[in-house]
């Protein structure tokens, strides 16, 4: 029902509505959480919009499409690519999206076959980390997995999004070709979990991108000037309450145009 609702009038006015549900639900109930979704709002509403006309943005763990869906209304010209790892969750988005172009499969550091874990309450939830023993909430499937750098060939890649939970940093270390010759703006979700099953950290993750030559920004920094965060704040960004579950990277040689797009998204005219 949902993803039938996203790629019309009426699903963009409930996302809309729920996202500022959700806001004042937790300036009553938890005031210190609501930093934390404002720059997860600010971050939805900047990611939908900054890829340039004609260029490509690919969304590695597309989920329902709520994502994709919000690009193609902002911009029709837009070429999205989109990567879900559920087989029925993938079919879906081809059905909902044919304007996309969709794969099946989990995304990492190498090719292969997989274990999954599907999460059958919250499919959001779904990783290649395996949970914790005693969750009877989860599916183990097989999938296929493959990396970035073998599905993303075009040179015109703009802005990745990765939402891949706790994998964030072998999607990435599977991309450095995209990443190092398309240079796109890439947001991904770094919450405050433990190490996991995959051995991946957020001082890894940091260390890559920076070697990579990308700068990380909380959502709401993005439009403003100043440098990203440094490897001791980006690990206290984890820290309750956190500032953020989205984070922007952004190459160091675009940091002045993106800065300037995300102004122009949220009407920020500079003093």
């Amino acid at each position: 029902m949902k993803q039938a609702l996203l790629n019309s009038i009426l699903g963009h006015i409930a996302l809309s509505a729920r996202d500022r549900f959700d806001l004042l639900r937790a300036l009553l109930r938890n005031p210190e959480s609501a930093g934390t979704i404002v720059n997860d709002w600010i971050a939805f509403s900047l990611v939908t919009k900054l890829c340039l006309p004609g260029k490509i943005f690919v969304d590695v763990g597309a989920h329902i499409g709520s994502v994709i869906s919000e690009v193609h209304r902002n911009d029709k010209r837009v070429q999205i690519v989109a990567i879900e790892a559920i087989p029925e969750k993938a079919e879906r988005l081809r059905r909902t999206f044919p304007f996309a172009r969709i794969h099946q499969c989990a995304v990492g550091e190498s090719r292969g076959k997989v274990s999954f874990f599907v999460h059958t309450l919250r499919s959001g939830y779904s990783s290649l980390s395996r949970p914790p023993e005693g969750d009877g909430a989860i599916q183990e499937i097989i999938t296929p997995m493959d990396t970035l750098d073998n599905l993303i060939s075009s040179p015109d890649v703009d802005v990745i999004k990765i939402d891949v939970e706790g994998a964030e940093l072998g999607v990435i270390r599977g991309g450095k070709r995209v990443l190092s010759d398309c240079r796109p703006l890439v947001m991904f979700e770094s919450a405050p979990s433990g190490v996991g099953s995959l051995g991946y950290t957020k001082d890894a993750l940091w260390r890559q991108l920076d070697e990579l030559g990308y700068q990380i920004f909380v959502p709401n920094r993005l439009a403003h000037d100043g440098d990203g965060l440094s490897l001791e704040c980006f690990l206290d960004s984890h820290v309750y309450p956190r500032r953020t579950t989205n984070y922007f990277a952004v190459p160091e040689e675009r940091r002045i145009e993106i800065r300037d797009r995300a102004r122009l998204i949220r009407g920020i005219r500079p003093g």
